[in-house]
Order: C-alpha cells, then structure tokens, then sequence
C-alpha cells in the first residue's frame, strides 16, 4: 500500500465517497481487505462519522501555512483505536503556494500510521512535487445509462414513483455527476410530491432545450423554414436562451453522426430511447446534408458569443434552408439566355460566364452600348460548367477579395483580429502575395498566428495557390482610385466566381 494517494476527475463522480470507503478498507479489524464487513466497530465509527482516526480536512477553507502546520503537528501522533490514520483532503488544488510546500515534506516522509488522500477536481494546478508523490487514480464521468440505472433502484427502494423520462432528463442535466442526479431527484420528488414525471423536472429545474432542439432538427431536415421559426419563437416563449437551444441543436446533429459512425458511443452518451431513435434517424439522411449544417452552426455559435445569440441562431437555419431550396430550384428551372456575353477586358482578366447577370438600371456608357448591340446567343442545351480563370489573378480582384477574406479569418477565430487589423493588400507579383501590417507588432502576430490561415484562406477564395508573407508599410493617406478598367475586369471575376459550382 502507498502512503499517499491523488484521486481526480469531474465534480460528482466519487471521489470523496471512495475515499470514505478506502478509509473503511484500511482500518476495518478484518483489514485491509477490499471488502470491509461494515459491522465492526471500527466501520461502524466511519459510517456513523464518529472515528477519530479518519478525518476530513476541507482545503478550501484550510489552505494557508497555519492550518497545514498545525495538521503536520498532529500527524505524528499514532491513531487512537484503529489501524491508520486517515487524512482526507477535499478539494487539494485550494491549497495555497506556501501551504502545499509545508504538506510536502510531511507527503514526501510521512510516520508509518499515516496515510494521505488527496481529492481534487483540478490535478493540474497541484504542484508537480505533491503530484509526483502519490499513486493518481483518475474518475471519470458516469454513463447516462448507469446513472438512469442507479436512479432507478434508488428511487425503487425509496418508493418514489417516477418516469422513464423524468430520469432520463435528470440524468442529461447531471452532466456525468451522479452526486448531482442523486440532489436533483430528491429536489423532484419533494416537488412533484412523491411522483416524478418529465413535466415535474421541467417545472422544478426549467427547460434545457432538449426536446425543442429535437423539434428543430426535423424542422430544418425537412427544410420547412416556416415550422422552424416557429419551433424558435415557442422556444423563447418558454424561457429557453437561444445559445442554450444553439448548442442542444449542435449536440442533436453531432448525435446523428455519431450515430452513423459509432452507434455503441452514442448508446453511452445516451439515454437507450434517444439512442435508438437518432440511430433511426439517422439512416434516412446523408451525412453530406448534416456537415455543411454542422458548419454554419458551429459559425452561428462563435458569432453568438458577442452578439444577438437568436438572430446569428436564425440567420444560419435560414442560409442553410434557403440555400438547399435555391439549388434545388436551379436545378429544376430550365436554362435561361445570358443577358451579356463576354468582351475581351482591355487587361487579363478572368474569362466571363455565359450565365445571366441581373443589375440595377443605370445610365448608358459606350461600353454598355457596345455590348448591346450583340446578338445573346441563345441554346436550348444545358449551360455547361463556367470556364476557369484563364488570365492571371490581378492586384486589384485581390484587393477586392481581402476584405472579406479577413472577415471571414476573423468570424472564424476572434484572436486573428490582433494579428489582422489594419491589414491590405501590398504588392502581388503572380505568385507571391505581400500583406501589409502597421508595425513590428502587428508583423509577428501574423507571422505566428495568422500566416499560414491567410495562405488557406487565399486559397478558398481565390483558387490560386500563392505564397504569402507580411511587410511592416504606413497605411496610406488616400486609397488609389480604380478605373473603369478595373473595375469591369474585377467584375468579370466575380460573375465567374459566383457561378462556379
């Protein structure tokens, strides 16, 4: 046996309770067993919280040098009936610096009829020189199935009448923590007055969202965006946030694809009912229709975090909604005449697409009655895929793009600001993309940070693969106008961009 021991792991999976029950296996008089009779005196005494030898010392309120002195003091003395002299000490990452350097050497050499058990949520802010001188068991956060298993026979022995459902809803609120379930379903029980059903744990603890971000995951599966405004709107009446409902809707289509994948992880995670029907679920969708929902998601919550959590919620269901009802109504509507054809740019500039481009009414130049004055070629076949660029990519298309380009850096990862502000387009030579930041700051923020994300991001919008490196520059006083040359070649390029697949 050791003389020191480091139980870690999530608030409510057993810490404390094991070591009351490691302290029993010691110092039970049939001992040290792993099976300790609880009907000697000795267990009687632990049981009961009498023992003299086995005491619980609270780090949180007996963290400083004084406190650690004191119990360095009394470990010397030999225990008084039993075998050992137990120390139970909760919550061990409260310790102070000071204090934990006066435990340690008590830790490092203790007197043989002492033994330590350190119990903490947060091994990692314990000092290494503690960590390294006990045994480190690590608990773990308890499976929805166990924990609905332990609820039951408790609440079967305490004759409570309660629900499958009402279980299964405590039981995904303790998050892992059965210490939690256990308060909950006491809370319940006494509220629904003896009988616990779904209704009752929502009344008693409020809504998670779960069940409503089950109604919205079908919703948007069906691509019925009236229904899922609705589901949003019958949400907040019913008090639920919408970064709640955001992430219980992320956790519900996470579940399909691990559904897909792995259904046995899912069934841990899980309740056996809701496991079984995301399995069912999930069979009759494609997982290309759950990855670009799980993306814009993922985008709404990061942007929800610093803004309107409902708005960013809706305007992602939306663009995924909509999105899938444009292209499926692209599909079926037959090819219409391109309203222009393309006109050699007066510089490389990105082919045109012979696809049609609808724009506001404005006052004719000789260019546009140039163009006019050609015939649109008309065909009854399908419109084939648009050309590729078959000019090279120009300054000027690239200073367009940026700044979206660091928008969408930015949106995705907020600590690229730093690195991003006041960030532009430098020079371009055809293969190298110079940006210019303000600063030698600014220059090694992007180097470490943002570097390797730009030449990414570049990549997506762009579809060149270019090198791209920072320069410290002044930002200028006046930006250089773009002619009408730049302009429709920049032009060219977006129609192209917007009409690739």
């Amino acid at each position: 046996m050791a003389h020191a021991y480091l139980f870690s792991g999530p608030r409510g999976s057993g810490k404390t309770s094991a070591a009351k029950i490691f302290a029993r296996c010691m110092n039970c008089e049939r001992g040290p067993t792993a099976e300790p009779d609880n009907t000697c005196a000795a267990c009687v005494a632990m049981l009961e919280g009498t023992a003299l030898d086995v005491l619980e010392i609270d780090a949180a309120s007996n963290r400083g040098i004084d406190e650690i002195r004191s119990l360095r003091d009394a470990v010397k003395f030999p225990p008084s009936v039993m075998r050992k002299k137990i120390y139970i000490i909760d919550e061990a990452h409260m310790l102070t610096k000071e204090g934990a350097n006066a435990f340690l050497k008590t830790l490092e050499e203790p007197p043989e009829h002492a033994l330590f058990i350190l119990a903490t949520t947060e091994p990692e802010r314990l000092p290494i020189t503690i960590l390294s001188r006990c045994q480190r068991y690590a608990f773990r956060r308890i499976a929805i199935p166990v924990m609905i298993e332990r609820m039951r026979e408790i609440a079967a022995a305490e004759k409570i009448a309660v629900e499958e459902s009402a279980l299964a809803a405590i039981a995904y609120r303790a998050d892992g923590g059965l210490r939690d379930a256990l308060t909950m379903l006491e809370q319940a029980a006494a509220y629904g007055d003896g009988r616990v059903d779904a209704a009752a744990i929502e009344s008693a603890f409020g809504s998670n969202g779960r069940e409503m971000a089950l109604r919205l995951r079908d919703d948007v599966l069906r691509r019925d965006a009236g229904a899922m405004l609705r589901t949003i709107e019958e949400a907040s009446d019913a008090g639920i946030e919408p970064a709640t409902l955001l992430r219980a809707l992320l956790g519900a289509m996470r579940n399909l694809l691990v559904a897909r994948i792995d259904p046995d992880l899912l069934a841990r995670d899980s309740a056996p009912e809701d496991a079984a029907e995301a399995s069912a679920r999930a069979q009759e969708i494609e997982s290309t229709t759950v990855l670009p929902l799980l993306r814009v998601l993922t985008d709404a919550a990061t942007l929800a975090r610093g803004g309107d959590a409902r708005l960013e919620l809706e305007a992602a269901l939306l663009r995924f909604v909509l999105a899938g009802e444009a292209a499926n109504g692209s599909a079926a509507r037959p090819p219409a005449a391109p309203a222009r054809t393309a006109v050699p740019p007066p510089r490389p500039a990105p082919a045109r697409a012979s696809a049609p481009r609808a724009a506001a009414p404005r006052a004719a130049e000789p260019r546009d009655v140039e163009r006019r004055a050609e015939p649109p070629a008309i065909s009854a076949a399908p419109p084939e895929p648009p050309p590729k660029r078959s000019g090279p990519l120009t300054l000027k298309a690239i200073e367009a793009a940026w700044p979206a380009i660091r928008g969408r850096l930015v949106a995705a990862e907020r600590p690229l600001q730093a690195a991003l502000d006041d960030s532009r387009v430098l020079a371009f030579d055809g293969t190298t993309l110079v940006i210019a930041v303000a600063g030698q700051t600014a220059l090694a923020r992007f180097n470490e940070r943002a570097s390797a994300k730009v030449k990414a991001a570049v990549a997506e919008f762009l579809e060149a693969d270019l090198n791209v490196r920072a320069e410290i520059a002044a930002l200028p006083d006046e930006a250089e106008p773009m002619t009408n040359d730049d302009a429709d070649s920049l032009l060219d390029y977006a129609i192209e961009r917007t009409r690739e697949p």
